[in-house]
């Protein structure tokens, strides 16, 4: 499909084939792809579409929509914007931040499943930098220094999976009456493992930019 303000697509969210209404547009250095977002004129639901060209000008690209080769190379539904509280560039492991951050991409696009996967995966990596020797995730999470609300906090977490995992794996509220809701348990996961990266890093570099006492530069 070429390039125009105004396309015509089958939306994700309606399941009808309609127009699509430009709203914002970006160019994106990592991918090297232009990132439109459309308005859905049936159901207003918002799509993200990503866009190969020639040209990296946003103006040329709009004006000249057959002069750079614009194609476009994928579109999906743009769900949420759920972004962390926490301070990614303070999650110093590569591996654990890579896990949380598309943990947080598939959620805003709808995956859910794959979310609770991968913020449980996210925990997984940060147990074993703690030194967890365990194989088993709540052993792992048990035999960690943490304190014992964070541990309550993963475990939680780790349960939103079960849940998706095990068929036979429930959850329930205070009347005891079966929760089923896997949108709700993805977005528990991420709001939980953002709370405890919040208290395991912006606090350690809270500390570590506090001015210091003479007794403590010498212990240093």
């Amino acid at each position: 499909m070429n390039y125009s303000k105004t396309i015509s697509l089958e939306c994700p969210h309606c399941i009808t084939k309609c127009q699509f209404i430009q709203k914002e547009h970006s160019y994106c250095i990592n991918d090297k792809l232009h990132h439109i977002s459309y308005l859905c004129t049936n159901c207003n639901g918002i799509i993200l579409t990503k866009w190969n060209s020639t040209t990296i000008d946003i103006t040329q690209f709009e004006r000249s929509p057959q002069s750079h080769n614009q194609v476009l190379h994928i579109y999906y539904p743009l769900v949420w914007d759920l972004k962390p509280r926490v301070d990614l560039s303070l999650i110093t492991n590569e591996d654990v931040r890579d896990d949380f951050k598309e943990a947080i991409w598939c959620y805003n696009n709808g995956f859910y499943n794959s979310c609770m996967m991968m913020a449980r995966r996210a925990i997984q990596q940060e147990m074993i930098i703690n030194e967890a020797t365990w194989k088993n995730l709540y052993l792992q999470i048990e035999s960690t220094g943490i304190s014992k609300k964070l541990k309550i906090l993963l475990h939680k977490i780790k349960n939103f999976w079960n849940h998706w995992a095990h068929p036979d794996f429930c959850l329930y509220d205070e009347d005891w009456n079966e929760i089923i809701d896997k949108k709700e348990f993805a977005k528990l996961s991420l709001e939980f493992l953002d709370r405890y990266f919040a208290d395991e890093y912006e606090i350690d570099s809270l500390v570590a930019k506090a001015p210091n006492s003479e007794k403590e530069l010498k212990n240093k």
